[in-house]
């Protein structure tokens, strides 16, 4: 209930699986009073080893709901009805490409994005029940992204991806291609929200594609086409390029045209220098060119200037010192109208305290072909405790500098953990323009099978409220049990692994009727855990969608200090709504002791310092160790197998000793204490 809409019923449902030999997703979200609000449904794989649709060797193909990569210059990705296909590798991209993210936001949940530590954007409003953060730039090296989802009862949980970025070549002879085709904002089936208003070119249809070859090691050829519809029209594209590298700097250099005679030409260089990852890039148009990542599609440039750089400062020295990373941006457009514009961003977030502290400000200036000329620099201010308290904080500060210093709004945020299962939040926020204070109070409780949350908030000035009562649950089948169940909301959003620990006493690494079934072992992933049931079965999910995720195994959870893991974890590619399968052997180690004796003249006694090696049944090394001063010696924690022990063959030479007789250990599946005395003599 709400003092806009009044009371009403609402739901969400996501189903993901696999069906016909692809990735399915559908969200479909409804209300009493308007029906279908919101959808989207999309079918497709993603493959980091480019396995996808045989020759075509993709690594991901999409239809239905999709969306499209964007031109180096020109056109940017859309979202909407259509289909698309690569063989870009997941993971790698160049240091003058941008990168689209977007995926599952549920309701009432807002989402911060950082990149290599620093919070560059954050969104709560979802698009068809998806958060997008568009056209984001790119460091030079290994950039991770970590999306932060808080919830309205402040739930928090992780998200990361990694992204190689490089200065664009490939290697020579190498070929990569990435098609698409879309219709602007309108989902598959054509449902619209409430209060719809539609965008610039709702509906238009568009066409891209872009291929790009390694000539030579050194240098890669780009093109890149489209056709699209602006406004009553349709119009035409082409984009050629290369991409090389010199003294250790990425170098890019593009030409465009398009119908009506536009044209345009860019360059720019990138890489590291003084410690700072930077981009330079500047453009010139000429005619109606549209480029849609520096301005809207009817708003045409003359010429552009873009600087990125990102750097850490030091903050103090040694073993307490901090960094302090800074992302910073400046724009410089020129517009055929005689329009200009500057833009400017500083961000940066450090730790210390015991908070994360982030601050933003952004400087604009735009100045109109009379003379007119209007500035304004803004900032915000974020603390947020780090998530290892039972209590936490999060305070918000937003101001302005220009025109006129003043404090725009502000709001605290305290969630409390009762217990694992059930948190608690209070929230209070104040805007000092509108004068206008909102007061906020949710609880959550996460049961086995579901979870139960309400939700209220109340604007103090004109008497809005908001109250929400929420269930959740999920509901899917266990491959590796056979059976159905229910569990917490958000299983649907991505892959999960369900894995069976169990002693393997027969060596084959497969459960059977022999193998001893292991509850109480933990896994874990990047960002969850999991213990094994009394069947020895856990259930891992959040492994997210089309990247490989690890899976390893907590050594110390193994119910006798015995045993250990035949692998310490498994890697697996998931996809959402899939559950990956695998039997997880653990097996008993052993130890082999004994006292190496030397014979001579039928009298015995122990030998120190002799190299006793322990071979594997491929006669290679597996163990050394030398004998104490009264001939004992003794392996630890030897996995099941055959072994042969031997004397060092270099000590054996140079001393002319030998074993009597090779001996032969044969190490059980069950953990054991082996017991070899060892008989050497004077040799030939």
């Amino acid at each position: 209930s709400d003092t806009a809409r009044g009371s009403r019923m609402e739901g969400d449902l996501r189903l993901a699986g696999d069906f016909a030999f692809m990735s399915a997703q559908a969200f479909l979200g409804a209300s009493s009073d308007e029906g279908l609000i919101n959808a989207h449904i999309e079918l497709g794989r993603r493959d980091p080893d480019a396995d996808l649709l045989g020759p075509l060797q993709a690594t991901e193909f999409q239809m239905g709901d999709v969306a499209t990569l964007s031109m180096p210059i020109g056109l940017r990705g859309i979202s909407g009805r259509g289909a698309a296909i690569t063989n870009t590798p997941i993971e790698s991209l160049s240091v003058f490409e941008t990168v689209d993210l977007r995926g599952n936001l549920p309701d009432g949940f807002e989402v911060e994005l950082y990149r290599n530590g620093v919070l560059i954007d954050s969104t709560r409003t979802p698009v068809n029940g998806q958060y997008e953060f568009t056209q984001v730039s790119l460091d030079f090296g290994i950039n991770v992204f970590r999306l932060v989802f808080h919830g309205p009862q402040g739930q928090r949980r992780e998200e990361v991806r990694r992204f190689s970025v490089g200065d664009g070549r490939l290697p020579k002879g190498k070929l990569v291609y990435q098609v698409g085709m879309a219709q602007k904002d309108v989902n598959l089936l054509g449902v619209r929200g409430p209060n719809f208003s539609p965008g610039q070119d709702f509906g238009a249809w568009r066409a891209t594609g872009q291929v790009s070859y390694g000539l030579t090691e050194g240098i890669t050829a780009n093109v890149a086409g489209a056709w699209f519809e602006s406004g009553e029209t349709r119009r035409w594209m082409g984009i050629a390029g290369v991409r090389t590298g010199l003294a250790g700097f990425a170098l890019k250099a593009d030409i465009g045209l398009s119908d009506r005679g536009a044209k345009a030409a860019e360059v720019g260089i990138g890489g590291k220098l003084l410690g700072a990852s930077f981009t330079l890039a500047h453009a010139e148009y000429s005619g109606e060119f549209v480029d849609e990542s520096r301005g809207l599609a009817g708003d045409f440039l003359t010429r552009a200037s873009e600087f990125d750089a990102n750097f850490n400062i030091s903050l103090g020295s040694g073993a307490e010192g901090n960094l302090l990373p800074i992302s910073a941006r400046a724009r410089y457009f020129e517009f055929r109208n005689g329009r200009k514009q500057i833009s400017a961003n500083l961000r940066g977030s450090v730790r210390m305290f015991g908070a994360v502290l982030s601050n933003t400000v952004d400087y604009n200036r735009n100045s109109g072909s009379g003379g007119s000329s209007f500035s304004q620099l803004v900032g915000n201010f974020d603390l947020a405790t780090l998530n290892r308290r039972k209590t936490q904080a999060r305070l918000s500060l937003g101001y302005g500098i220009v025109p006129d210093p003043e404090l725009v709004s502000a709001s605290i945020e305290v969630d409390h953990a009762i217990d694992d299962r059930m948190l608690v939040n209070a929230s209070v926020g104040h805007g000092f323009k509108d004068k206008d204070t909102q007061f906020g109070l949710s609880a959550i409780r996460q049961f086995e099978r579901f979870t139960v949350a309400v939700d209220g908030r109340y604007g103090l000035k004109r008497g809005t409220h908001a109250v929400v009562l929420r269930l959740g649950t999920s509901f899917g089948r266990d491959p590796l049990s056979g059976r159905f169940f229910l569990a917490e909301a958000g299983q649907a959003y991505s892959g999960a692994a369900s894995i069976r620990a169990f002693q393997d006493l027969d060596g084959d690494r497969i459960y059977g009727d022999g193998d001893i079934l292991l509850p109480e072992v933990e896994f874990a992933s990047s960002s969850r855990t999991a213990r094994t049931n009394e069947n020895g079965v856990a259930r891992l999910g959040g492994l997210g969608a089309g990247n490989r995720a690890s899976i390893q195994v907590d050594p110390s959870t193994l119910p006798d200090i015995f045993m250990a893991p035949v692998t310490r974890g498994i890697e697996v590619v998931p996809r959402p709504g899939r559950t990956h399968v695998t039997d997880f052997p653990i097996v008993g180690l052993s130890d082999v002791e004994g006292t190496v004796y030397f014979n001579r003249d039928g009298r015995t006694r122990g030998v120190a310092g002799v190299s006793i090696r322990l071979l594997d049944e491929h006669e290679d090394v597996f163990r050394f160790v030398r004998t104490e001063a009264d001939g004992y010696y003794f392996f630890e924690e030897i996995p099941p197998g055959e072994y042969t022990l031997v004397i060092d063959p270099e000590q054996a030479n140079r001393l002319g000793i030998c074993l009597e007789a090779a001996e032969r250990v044969v190490v059980p599946f069950r953990s054991d204490r082996i017991a070899r005395d060892l008989s050497i003599a004077q040799c030939d």
